[in-house]
């Protein structure tokens, strides 16, 4: 019998989507009996404490955002052309080093893949002679996921791949497979074509203020024929306040955390949301516009200038400007039908699958080059 692969996913908790793709990576894993899928943020195990500092420190470069203070963005464009030859990438890349070895030996993996840009992942493996594989969870490019070691690169789109190459990627190495979701976003089915009860989905994080949040719903709910519903997530205290500020509106809707994402999404008609590598995916698949406000500097602004450019997303600064925005786009049937129809030809589908599947096939490949080397020569 074949023995089946072990793999080992290697992630990280700066913003929900890297290890959102990991998840997606094992329910299939799990669905087709790969049992032996274990997720780690090498982070937290390796660093807890200088883990807890940069996460805080990444949080709360969203609120520093706000008073025009942007110094994750900042550093962001600072190494975003850098080589991984370069000292500060030299130096990111060997976070890690030492846990991983000793979590490489201790699990004994047949392959690694990365949701998060572990440097320290190829280098490693190496040691091994295990494969390793990166899903990249943006649709922008960043020195901080390319290194010489990686075996595979999946991506997002064709453009991305494209800048890659001109990066010096090799483009055999490379593998147009979209960003996992979760299987309930690929195989979800629910109609959000209702013209009598549109609905405005406002996903807010963790770091959302309540007088901003607060003064969108007011510049929102002036629209005619529309209700809007507003996803705190598990910030409980704006939850809280923004109950009591609008339960007397019955166009206004409050939530806090989600179970069925995927079904509240799909039944939106459009979304406003931050530009999140996993929300842009997911958007795609169910085909529900985006609306992006006041994007913060980094991946999240390049993101949302890539949607914006392909036309199936959309930008503003000012209040005013978002509510005329989503305004004038749900009064266009002809408009809507244009995005929707561009967001499905962008979208690719199934990329767990495709991943779990090329990587499988790497790993037994391998094991096949390994039994002939090791084979008594005749």
């Amino acid at each position: 019998m074949t023995k089946l692969p072990r793999i080992l996913v290697l992630t990280a908790s700066y913003g929900a989507g890297h290890e959102l793709a990991a998840y997606a990576i094992k329910e299939y894993c799990r669905r087709y009996s790969l049992a032996h899928v274990q997720i780690i943020d090498l982070m937290k195990e390796a660093h807890p404490v200088l883990n807890k500092i940069s996460t805080s420190v990444y949080m709360s470069s969203f609120h520093a955002a706000r008073f025009g203070i942007h110094y994750y963005g900042w550093s962001y464009y600072l190494t975003q052309r850098n080589n991984a030859y370069s000292p500060v990438l030299a130096g990111l890349n060997r976070l890690g080093t030492k846990q991983l070895y000793e979590i490489i030996q201790r699990e004994q993996p047949d392959g690694v893949i990365n949701t998060f840009p572990y440097g320290a992942s190829p280098i490693v493996s190496k040691l091994f002679d295990i494969p390793t594989f990166t899903i990249m969870t943006d649709y922008v490019i960043h020195a901080r996921w390319l290194h010489p070691a990686i075996d595979k690169y999946y991506v997002a789109s064709e453009d991305l791949k494209a800048n890659m190459i001109e990066n010096g990627i090799n483009e055999k190495v490379i593998e147009v497979t979209g960003i996992p979701i979760r299987d309930a976003f690929e195989n979800n089915n629910y109609p959000n074509e209702n013209k009598n009860n549109k609905m405005i989905l406002i996903i807010v994080g963790a770091y959302s203020q309540l007088d901003l949040t607060a003064k969108m719903i007011k510049s929102l709910d002036v629209i005619k024929d529309c209700h809007i519903t507003v996803v705190c997530g598990r910030n409980a205290k704006l939850n809280q306040l923004l109950t009591k500020q609008f339960q007397n509106n019955c166009r206004v809707k409050i939530l806090g955390f989600v179970e069925r994402m995927d079904e509240l999404m799909a039944s939106a008609t459009c979304i406003i949301s931050k530009a999140g590598g996993l929300t842009l995916a997911e958007s795609l698949a169910l085909k529900v516009p985006l609306f992006i406000y006041r994007p913060f500097a980094g991946q999240e602004k390049d993101n949302a200038t890539y949607f914006s450019e392909k036309g199936i997303a959309f930008i503003s600064h000012r209040m005013s400007d978002l509510a005329n925005q989503i305004r004038q786009f749900i009064d266009n049937d002809t408009s809507v039908s244009l995005v929707k129809n561009k967001m499905d030809f962008l979208h690719h589908r199934k990329a767990a699958e495709r991943i779990v599947t090329d990587v499988l096939s790497t790993i037994f490949g391998r094991r096949r080059e390994q039994v002939i080397s090791n084979s008594p020569m005749i």
